[in-house]
């Protein structure tokens, strides 16, 4: 059901990610250049990482909207993308998660809690921002830190939590996910032609802060 060994070793390799409590968050651009997607083997199978018998402990509040999860207003500096168009809410469009990656995918949709898309007005092109904040149990937490840091990631502790990023550069843009992982509380986005500078630590401040 889970990729052979995961959460065996998932503590060890979260604690072997962690490269100092004081870097600091650079844009985009500084993340680690990976493989484009699909130039490597799909993990399998894609479902869920399982748990332990510990539920998912909500240490922080979860706001009731996307208004609630950043400090500062991103409208201006993510235009012409606008937060929540109508089309990212219709029941036949595919699920604007904050990541491509099948396992990370599958988590989040079980566990997350609010998705916010800044995305074209009318649907369409390859320019956006998709976050999910979801809340795990803590052995998926370390789970799933282990897994992104296994699949190429840079992770590294940053804000009281765990950090980890990839960007991937091609001829047609650039994408890339960060992934901040603190106190039972994932913020997942992928960014795809837009990386607003210091997004994720705008969130963590709403939230944790």
């Amino acid at each position: 059901m889970v990729v052979a060994g995961l959460l065996a070793v998932a503590v060890s390799v979260a604690v072997g990610m962690v490269v100092g409590a004081n870097r600091a968050e650079g844009s985009a651009a500084s993340a680690p250049t990976r493989p484009t997607p699909g130039s490597s083997s799909p993990v399998t199978p894609i479902v869920p990482i399982a748990g332990e018998a510990t539920p998912a402990t909500q240490a922080v509040e979860i706001p009731g909207d996307c208004a609630g999860i950043y400090v500062r207003d991103w409208a201006a500096e993510l235009a012409p993308l606008v937060l929540n168009p109508a089309w990212t809410a219709d029941p036949g469009a595919a699920p604007l998660r904050g990541s491509n990656d099948p396992v990370a995918a599958a988590q989040l949709a079980d566990t997350t809690r609010l998705t916010c898309a800044w995305a074209t007005p009318d649907g369409g092109g390859d320019l956006g921002v998709f976050t999910d904040v979801a809340v795990l149990a803590p052995d998926v937490e370390a789970a799933i830190a282990a897994h992104l840091a296994e699949t190429g990631f840079d992770c590294y502790a940053e804000l009281d939590g765990t950090r980890c990023i990839v960007e991937w550069n091609v001829e047609a843009g650039y994408s890339g996910e960060s992934h901040f992982l603190r106190q039972g509380t994932w913020i997942a986005t992928r960014w795809a032609n837009v990386s607003p500078d210091g997004y994720t630590h705008d969130i963590v401040a709403a939230i944790f802060e």
